[in-house]
């Protein structure tokens, strides 16, 4: 992206469970925890397609929200941005469970900004919920970042419901 944007970056990100109200912040260097690395025997190698990882703990109680705002608060470097674009997927083992596309617009260069958006969550079977509880980090994420139909990042994540590391 900082080829693209000239050094632009994400600072901030914000969860709001609605229509509560209740949230919680996450500062960049929070959100950036590890790489993934991919075991070869004895040797590990850092996966280069991993980009950035985050690795998120959550209560059982998450996976009964129907909606939740994510604030992002983010930078743009000395070039504008036309067209930014986010398209996240969320994964439990093999099965999709939503697709988000969220349009960001036009930036314009050496700018902060804060954008909000609303995940209107699936409900899901008991039986589903269960499996998630007792699999953690085995719901995963990859949210796709573009500027002008161009991928400039690749964000992976993987989430936890059992309310502990």
């Amino acid at each position: 992206m900082e080829a693209l944007c000239g050094g632009g970056r994400t600072s901030r990100y914000q969860l709001k469970v609605l229509p509560l109200g209740s949230c919680f912040s996450v500062h960049d260097d929070d959100l950036i925890c590890a790489i993934p690395e991919r075991e070869h025997g004895d040797k590990k190698d850092v996966d280069p397609n991993a980009g950035r990882f985050v690795r998120y703990q959550f209560t059982p109680a998450f996976l009964r929200l129907r909606q939740v705002g994510a604030t992002v608060e983010f930078t743009v470097g000395d070039k504008p941005i036309n067209n930014f674009r986010m398209i996240e997927r969320h994964y439990f083992r093999d099965q999709l469970l939503k697709s988000f596309d969220f349009e960001f617009g036009f930036c314009i260069p050496s700018s902060k900004n804060t954008c909000e958006h609303i995940y209107e969550f699936p409900q899901l079977s008991e039986d589903l919920i269960r499996e998630m509880i007792l699999h953690p980090y085995e719901t995963q994420s990859d949210s796709f970042y573009f500027v002008d139909n161009k991928l400039v990042m690749h964000n992976k994540a993987d989430y936890s419901y059992s309310g502990g590391p």
